[in-house]
């Protein structure tokens, strides 16, 4: 059975209270973000006490933004500021960090230029001892599909470079993600959310109106048989980024998020 998660950004409040809600709600696993482990002066030791005391262990560290396809200083800088994020993510006992794909419109999108980053982060989160989950972003300019991303991780052929399947991105685009064509060792990481129909932009729908799985319309249910047909034993992530759930009590809207993947869950097993 997967372990399920619970990302820490859908919540309002500190981490403690945030932690202690997904804790309770049933979830024994979090996706953490760069600034849950500085909001205390005393700085991440903290956060990391919060964690381990509250029973949540860490699914993925978030997210190394904009790097593949830069060049020049850019591209040292970019890779600059990875290398920090991973060790953030070693200090917080992720075994995977992720990786968004760019969205910068003055990023290059050659496959050659992109395989050589993809290649050299790998690398580098192997010194480390994580993995690099690479997650698809649907209005990136190069690589806004899973099929894209899968090509260049099979190229690549990196053991510490995998994808991050959040389903939001292919749903909004009206794919089905295929799980069957996806090497079990290449899913690192699943991430649920749902949504409605609108004329609102992907972009705009999924920085702010992401719904629990369940409560919209998207089709979530093949995309979990498919899973489960494939023997995926990762994480699965409830990742929504809703303006409104941050506005409610942490505890409230976790137990809101466990209610709905038990009711998902108990749909596919009856």
């Amino acid at each position: 059975m997967n372990r399920l998660a619970f990302t820490t950004i859908t919540l309002g409040g500190g981490l403690a209270e945030k932690a202690a809600a997904i804790r309770q709600a049933g979830f024994e696993a979090t996706e953490i973000w760069a600034r849950d482990l500085f909001e205390h002066l005393e700085g991440p030791e903290v956060a990391l006490r919060i964690l381990r005391d509250a029973g949540l262990a860490v699914s993925a560290f978030q997210a190394i933004r904009n790097l593949e396809g830069h060049a020049g200083d850019a591209r040292r800088l970019k890779f600059d500021i990875a290398c920090r994020m991973m060790d953030l993510a070693c200090l917080a006992g992720s075994p995977i960090v992720t990786l968004a794909a760019n969205v910068d419109p003055e990023a290059r999108g050659q496959t050659d230029l992109l395989l050589e980053d993809l290649a050299r982060v790998a690398a580098l989160a192997a010194e480390r001892g994580l993995r690099v989950a690479y997650e698809p972003i649907c209005w990136a300019p190069h690589v806004s599909t899973w099929r894209q991303a899968l090509a260049l991780i099979a190229a690549v052929d990196h053991p510490a470079l995998g994808l991050q399947l959040d389903v939001f991105h292919p749903l909004i685009q009206g794919d089905v993600p295929d799980i069957a064509a996806i090497p079990p060792d290449r899913l690192f990481i699943v991430e649920l959310s749902d949504f409605v129909a609108s004329d609102l932009p992907p972009r705009e729908v999924s920085r702010g109106h992401r719904l629990f799985p369940g409560e919209g319309a998207a089709p979530l249910e093949p995309v979990l048989r498919g899973l489960a047909a494939q023997g995926y034993a990762g994480d699965i992530v409830v990742e929504v980024f809703n303006a409104e759930y941050g506005r409610q009590p942490p505890a409230a809207v976790a137990g809101r998020g466990w209610q709905c993947m038990h009711e998902l869950m108990c749909r596919l097993t009856g």
